[in-house]
C-alpha cells in the first residue's frame, strides 16, 4: 500500500512510471498502479545487480506529445528482491537522483529492505535516500515487527497521502500494539541484521559445495539467496523442495518460476539452522537414486 499511495500521489491518471521489469511494483503488487490509480508502468530491464541502465531510462522518458502518456515518476528498489537482495551502489543512486532532477521527474525508492542495504553497505539510511522524493520502508521483514510499512516524504506530501491511505482502506484502530513492535524493531533489531547477512553467506557457501546445486555465491549481498538444482541432476527443484520438507522438516517458501529456490534468513534463523539446512539438502540429493544421469 505504501508503494501504491506513493504512485497515486506522484502521478495523475494516465501518467507513466519508469521502473524495472523485475521490480516489486510491477511483479508482485496486483497491478495496483493501473487498477486503482490509472497509471501505467514503463518496465525496463533490470541488470543482475538490480540497477536499470540510465541510457534505458533516458530513452523511456516520453516526449511532450499528447499522443503519449506523461512520464512523471522513476521507481528503484533497494535492496532488490527478485535480483537476489542486491544492494544498489551509492554512486548509482546519486546518478538516478541527478537524472530525475534533469528530467523534472519525481523519484520513489521501494525501500522495503532498505535497512539491509544500509547495514550491508555501511551507508546511513538518510544517505541512501536523501535525493528521493519518497521512500517506502518495511518494518515486518528484517526488523521483525508484526506488520507494517512506512511511507516517508515531505510534510505536505504525507498530509495528503493520509487521505489516500484512508480511501484505500488503510485506516487502523487501536494500532498501538503493532506500532510498539515496530518501534522495538527500529531500536533493537537494526544492527542485528548483519547476523542475517552472515547466515545467508554461510548458507550460500555451504550449498555451493553440494554436487547438483547451482548458486552464485558472489551475488549474495544481504539476507537473500537463490539456488537451483542442476539440469543434469535426476531430482528436480520441485521434488527437492518436497523431500526436504517431508524428510527434514525444512519448508522453503517455494520454488521460483519453477526452477530457482529463494531462501531468506531472518531473526528466527540461527547459525545452527543454517548448518542443518545445508546438511539436509546434501542428504536428500545424495539419497536420490543417483545424483547425476549417466550419459
Amino acid at each position: 500500500m505504501s508503494n501504491l499511495i506513493a504512485i497515486g500521489m506522484h502521478c495523475q491518471r494516465g501518467d507513466e512510471v519508469i521502473c524495472g521489469n523485475k521490480s516489486h511494483i510491477f511483479t508482485y503488487e496486483g497491478a495496483g498502479a493501473s487498477a486503482y490509480m490509472g497509471v501505467s508502468l514503463a518496465t525496463l530491464p533490470n541488470q543482475p545487480d538490480g540497477t536499470i541502465k540510465l541510457s534505458d531510462m533516458a530513452r523511456a522518458v516520453r516526449a511532450d506529445d499528447i499522443h503519449y502518456p506523461r512520464t512523471s515518476l522513476v521507481e528503484i528498489e533497494n535492496t532488490h528482491n527478485t535480483c537476489g537482495g542486491r544492494v544498489l551502489p551509492l554512486s548509482y543512486i546519486r546518478d538516478v537522483e541527478n537524472f530525475c532532477k534533469e528530467h523534472n521527474l519525481s523519484l520513489h525508492v521501494d525501500g522495503a529492505r532498505l535497512a539491509n542495504a544500509s547495514v550491508a553497505s555501511g551507508v546511513a539510511l538518510e544517505d541512501l535516500v536523501k535525493g528521493a522524493d519518497t521512500v517506502s520502508f518495511c518494518l515486518s521483514k528484517g526488523l521483525g515487527a508484526p506488520i507494517g510499512s512506512i511511507l516517508a516524504g515531505s510534510e505536505e506530501f504525507i498530509h495528503q497521502a493520509k487521505r489516500l491511505r484512508k480511501s484505500l482502506g488503510g485506516g487502523l484502530r487501536q494500532s498501538g500494539v503493532v506500532a510498539a513492535g515496530a518501534l522495538y524493531g527500529l531500536e533493537h533489531q537494526f544492527d542485528r541484521l548483519a547476523e542475517d547477512h552472515e547466515n545467508a553467506k554461510t548458507l550460500a557457501h555451504g550449498l555451493s559445495t553440494i554436487p547438483g546445486i547451482e548458486i552464485d555465491v558472489n551475488s549474495v549481498d544481504t539476507n537473500m539467496l537463490f539456488f537451483k538444482v542442476s539440469s543434469d541432476c535426476k531430482i528436480d527443484t520441485q521434488t527437492l523442495v518436497k523431500k526436504v520438507a517431508e524428510e527434514k522438516g525444512i519448508v522453503f517458501g517455494g520454488y521460483w518460476r519453477g526452477e530457482e529456490i529463494r531462501a531468506v534468513t531472518n531473526l528466527h534463523v540461527t547459525s545452527g539452522d543454517v548448518e542443518y539446512t545445508i546438511a539436509s539438502v546434501r542428504d536428500v540429493l545424495a539419497a536420490s537414486e543417483s545424483n547425476f544421469q549417466v550419459a
